[in-house]
């Protein structure tokens, strides 16, 4: 059973256009930064629907995802950006152990792709990381005086690390997808590698293009 409405309800094509339009820096920041906050939240959802399908696909089987002692840690007095970033780091750590047991339950490795997809979701996390420490680094010099256009420059670049952080979570949700579709058991007998392929592509029966208008297929990514 598929979750098509929850799996891309979060696609909204002209939230791009809208964001640019948002004009001051700050404006930009806390536009994105809600964005990427509900991104996470709806791959945090999926990746427990996932968890709960192969459940009860595999009964007996240990899918659950990585062990809380192994993720990051909040900082001290954290702001929202700083609670994303953790929240992202842990989510993501949590995807890759529950890809890692998809391919133990299949026998066999995963899509390239999906390891790509979430290594560059990794990296934006990453970069969004080092422009909060910009930012954070930019508070303390701003105690010798104004500096409104390096701020708006560093305020300017963390909305755009938190952009491209929304696309890397959205294409992340989409790999899990793919892997749930490659993962669970077939109805039909023996199906060769290309039907098992066709789950990522547009043209696959269950492929992401058919449950909303703009997902992008994950051999695209």
């Amino acid at each position: 059973i598929l979750y098509p409405t929850l799996w891309f309800s979060n696609l909204t094509p002209g939230s791009q256009s809208l964001g640019k339009s948002l004009g001051a820096p700050m404006s930009q920041l806390h536009y994105y930064l809600e964005e990427c906050y509900e991104q996470w939240r709806m791959m945090e959802k999926e990746r427990k629907m996932t968890e709960s399908l192969l459940m009860k696909s595999y009964p007996g089987k240990r899918v659950s995802a990585a062990n809380s002692n192994s993720l990051p840690k909040m900082p001290l007095n954290p702001s929202r950006v700083d609670r994303l970033i953790v929240d992202q780091l842990r989510e993501q750590t949590k995807v890759v152990s529950l890809l890692g047991k998809m391919e133990r339950l299949r026998s066999f490795p995963l899509h390239a792709n999906i390891s790509s997809v979430l290594d560059r979701h990794l990296e934006a996390i990453y970069v969004t990381q080092a422009r909060r420490k910009d930012e954070l680094n930019r508070n303390s010099r701003q105690r010798q005086g104004p500096a409104y256009l390096r701020e708006d420059r560093e305020v300017l670049l963390l909305a755009s690390a938190l952009k491209d952080l929304i696309a890397s979570t959205r294409k992340s949700r989409t790999a899990v997808w793919c892997a749930l579709q490659m993962t669970l058991p077939k109805t039909n007998t023996s199906p060769d590698d290309g039907a098992e392929a066709s789950a990522c592509l547009p043209s696959g029966q269950h492929s992401p293009d058919q449950i909303a208008p703009d997902p992008q297929p994950l051999c695209d990514l």
